[in-house]
């Protein structure tokens, strides 16, 4: 019976890898997902992905020295609100351009981006009727690119990609 012990003892030490200098430790699936790119590195300090709270969405996708912005907000039936543009962060502030005068800067909260309560008039022109993109506050979902250039808004317009 002892010699059985032993033998199994042996068996699991050879297994483990335990002493072996040879014999190297696997990295965590965490670190190899980081080194492929399926996950952000928490430390990297990059705000671009998937956003949303509600039936609100928001993406950010790098396009050269800015970001690739898309946005749209739903106020229940036809209400509701959809842009696309580009965005330049700069510390806790992120400087977004939809276009056509509708410029305003959001405030970046850790995982959160929250628009200004009071937007450029010309931003209405991207809503329909009373909706509006002001206090939009979306949190992260999704660090995943290809996730974010991949959001559509109501109308099945790609509001991140290309």
């Amino acid at each position: 019976m002892k010699r059985g012990v032993a033998a199994l003892a042996l068996a699991l030490a050879a297994c483990s890898g335990g002493g072996d200098p040879a014999n190297t430790e696997a990295p965590d699936l965490e670190t190899v997902a980081i080194e492929r790119g399926v996950v952000r590195d928490p430390g990297d300090g990059s705000i671009t992905g998937l956003y949303q709270r509600g039936g609100d969405r928001l993406c950010l996708v790098p396009a050269g020295e800015t970001l690739r912005i898309g946005a749209f907000v739903l106020n229940g039936g036809r209400l509701g609100c959809s842009a696309s543009g580009t965005a330049r962060q700069s510390g806790d502030h992120l400087r977004i351009d939809f276009g056509n005068a509708c410029e305003l800067d959001a405030r970046i909260e850790g995982t959160r981006i929250i628009f200004p309560a009071n937007l450029p008039p010309q931003c209405a022109q991207r809503c329909t009727a009373r909706a509006t993109f002001s206090g939009l506050r979306v949190e992260q979902m999704s660090d995943v690119l290809s996730e974010a250039a991949a959001l559509r808004d109501p109308r099945g317009r790609a509001v991140c990609g290309g």
